[in-house]
């Protein structure tokens, strides 16, 4: 596609009837959004939710590319708009240093703490916080008490019979120490960040405390 609209003609072979015999429409490169999604060696069920839930977007559209861990190369962070860490530690070398440049010149970046994310001390100043091992809630669990509905992550949410967020129950989760500077978009029941965001250069990076 190019970067305007593009008529396009579809040409049959000549018969009698003559009007059929070409077809006229016009194709857009339309808003789509390229996603990395960087998980685990061996647990692609760990994206399952996420990618159905990308699969649904149309404004945007969203473009996903699934790499785990050990296979993420620097071209795939380069042709990505949004970056994914779904449960999984910072890469080393020459990726991690790509992502930490795609966030600083205007990247995004999700970082997903499931048990098994772990954070090098030198990229500290990616996250909006630093983190705890898992906690567990016992009983029923815990439950969002606040969204921030103003922000364009849950805004979809926002209006009248679009899903209540607040149902969802988490068993396990990690504590977030956040930055005065941090915005906290999402808290559980008692208090612990769920979701926080905060800015990286001309990126953005967000942090959700418990899996998908």
């Amino acid at each position: 596609l190019e970067d305007t609209a593009m008529p396009v003609s579809v040409r049959a072979e000549a018969d009698t009837l003559l009007p059929d015999n070409v077809f006229h429409f016009t194709v857009a490169p339309g808003d789509v959004v390229p996603v990395l999604v960087v998980g685990s060696p061996g647990a692609a069920a760990a994206n399952f939710y996420l990618l159905r839930a990308l699969a649904i977007g149309s404004s945007p559209a969203f473009s996903v590319t699934v790499r785990s861990a050990d296979q993420v190369t620097t071209a795939d962070i380069a042709a990505a708009g949004v970056v994914v860490l779904n449960d999984v530690g910072f890469p080393s070398g020459q990726v991690g240093a790509a992502i930490r440049r795609f966030v600083e010149a205007g990247g995004g970046l999700w970082v997903v703490l499931g048990e098994n994310a772990r954070w090098p001390a030198d990229n500290l100043d990616l996250l909006p916080g630093t983190f705890g091992e898992p906690t567990d809630r016992d009983g029923r669990g815990g439950t969002l008490v606040f969204v921030d509905y103003s922000h364009p992550v849950f805004e979809v949410f926002s209006a009248p019979r679009s899903g209540d967020l607040t149902t969802p129950r988490f068993f396990r989760y990690r504590p977030l120490s956040v930055r005065p500077e941090t915005a906290v978009l999402a808290k559980f029941d008692d208090g612990a960040a769920a979701l926080a965001e905060h800015a990286v250069g001309e990126g953005r990076g967000l942090i959700w405390t418990s899996t998908i």
